[in-house]
């Protein structure tokens, strides 16, 4: 979540600095993640994801009994088999084996993209409020705090930037 955190960050920052780098003016900086954290409803994606989670482990179990069960019945109807029909449920077995697989790594790029998807309005919510806050405060460019290695001077825009989206904290 922090890499993606990260990532979301980084391109707001760029957008940020692009477009107010037409002014001329101060240099400020906000900690997006401090105003994601203080936005109201921002609780509800945790719950969202959790409950999107549970869902692909249901899935998972439900593949992986069927290989169980699957698995179970061959073994115990092995010795009694003929080659091609061992052959045939040996592949069965197999193929259901890398689908599980499949679908476990297909599972984690679908929770990536559940948590963009959830965060989405967060971050466009909190993108418009800087652009308005540079605006309004004339501010040459707005950075990040979480992707900046070293910063001395500048006007901290965080709290300015959360009055505009409401936030009392």
């Amino acid at each position: 979540m922090k890499k993606i955190l990260i990532a979301i960050v980084a391109i707001f920052a760029v957008s940020v600095c692009s477009v107010q780098a037409q002014n001329q003016g101060k240099y400020g900086h906000v900690n997006t993640n401090e105003i994601l954290m203080a936005m109201p409803g921002v609780d509800s994606i945790q719950i969202k994801l959790t409950a999107f989670q549970t869902e692909l482990q249901e899935m998972l179990k439900t593949m992986a009994d069927e290989f169980q069960t699957k698995k179970d019945k061959f073994d115990r109807e092995a010795g009694t088999m003929s080659s091609s029909v061992r052959q045939i449920r040996e592949k069965e077995l197999v193929d259901l084996q890398q689908r599980i697989q499949e679908f476990q790594y297909g599972a984690q790029d679908d929770m990536e993209e559940k948590q963009l998807e959830l965060l989405k309005p967060f971050q466009d919510k909190i993108t418009d409020a800087i652009k308005a806050v540079a605006k309004e405060q004339g501010f040459a460019y707005i950075f990040d705090t979480q992707i900046l290695l070293f910063y001395d001077n500048g006007i901290d825009a965080t709290p300015m930037v959360k009055a505009k989206l409401g936030i009392k904290k």
